[in-house]
Formats: C-alpha cells, structure tokens, sequence
C-alpha cells in the first residue's frame, strides 16, 4: 500500500490555492512601486497566495501590498530567494525559500505560480517572462512603467503559444484578468 496517497488530506485543503508569481525590478522605483504594491493587495484579496522572488523593488512592493490585506492570517506570501540568506528576503514574505540558485531562482518562481503579472523589469524579470512563455502560464504585464513588461504587452515571444502577453492598464483590469485566468483552480 502506498502511504503516501493513502493519507487524508489536511482539513480544509481538498484544493491547492492558485499562487500568482509578480515579477519585476529589484531596485525601488517609487511609481512602479505604488503599482506594485497595490497588484499584491489585489492579489491577497482576490484570495489568491503571492510567490516573488523576495527581494526588493517590484518584489518588496507587492509583498508588502498583500500583507497589507492578509496581516500573515491569509494567503501566503512566498519568497523564494538567490541566496541562501533567509535574512535577506523582504518582511512581508510568510514562508521565506533560500535556493542558492542565483538567477536560476527566476525559474522556481514561475514554476511555483498559476499566473504571472510582470511590472517593470530588466533582464531577470525577462528571463522570467520567457520561462512563463515557455511553460505556457497565462501571462499579463502592467503597462504605464518603463521596462520589459511594457514593452512586451500585447505581444507574442514567438510562435510556440497562439495567445499573446495580456496587456493590464490598471489594478482594476488585472483583478479582471486575474479572475478569468483563474476562475475555476
């Protein structure tokens, strides 16, 4: 008998809550931060858990928008960081993961994530964009700050996906979008 599948779920998690992966630049930038911020409280009210990679910026941001709705007592926060310093993630995360991976990190973001909304961006936040393309992960980018997402909204990376990155002008239509993309997980 395989013990494993054998055993009960744990009370109350018969489903896995979707994660929404937010990406974007690690340094601050006070209106792409203000638009960060308010996506993660859109996220956390929406009930949906917030993966990023833990540091700064976009990262920060966002965290600190879905604590600001959570307190810790909703959906989690998860910081999977470059380093192997817990102590280096921002105070918002609720679970704090260490890799060691550099930027090879970028990628267990996104394999962590039902949904992944790209604020700002350089080149991690375009490597992450490209794994989201390539694991097939519907994919939106606030447009209105400079960087990666914006100047990949509305397009398409290549031909191996039939859609195209959703272009999200406000917090409003990514609660719309977020809501579509995510109906029924």
């Amino acid at each position: 008998m395989d013990l494993v599948a054998a055993a009960p779920a744990p009370s109350g998690l018969a489903t896995m809550m979707p994660m929404v992966a937010v990406i974007g630049n690690g340094d601050a930038d006070a209106d792409r931060d203000r638009m960060a911020e308010e996506a993660g409280a859109a996220i956390a009210r929406a009930g949906y858990g917030l993966v990023c990679g833990g540091l700064g910026g976009v990262m920060a941001a966002a965290s600190r928008g879905a604590h600001s709705v959570t307190n810790g007592a909703g959906p989690p926060i998860v910081a999977i960081l470059p380093g192997t310093d817990k102590a280096a993630a921002n105070p918002y995360a609720d679970v704090t993961i260490p890799t060691g991976l550099g930027y090879a990190r970028n990628l267990l973001v996104i394999l962590a994530a039902d949904a992944v909304v790209a604020i700002g961006g350089q080149s991690g936040t375009l490597s992450e964009i490209a794994h989201a393309w390539q694991l097939g992960k519907p994919l939106c980018a606030l447009s209105g700050t400079p960087g990666w997402a914006a100047r990949l909204a509305g397009e398409a990376l290549d031909e191996k996906r039939s859609d195209r990155i959703v272009e999200v002008r406000s917090i409003d239509e990514l609660e719309a979008w977020l809501k579509a993309t995510l109906a029924g997980r």
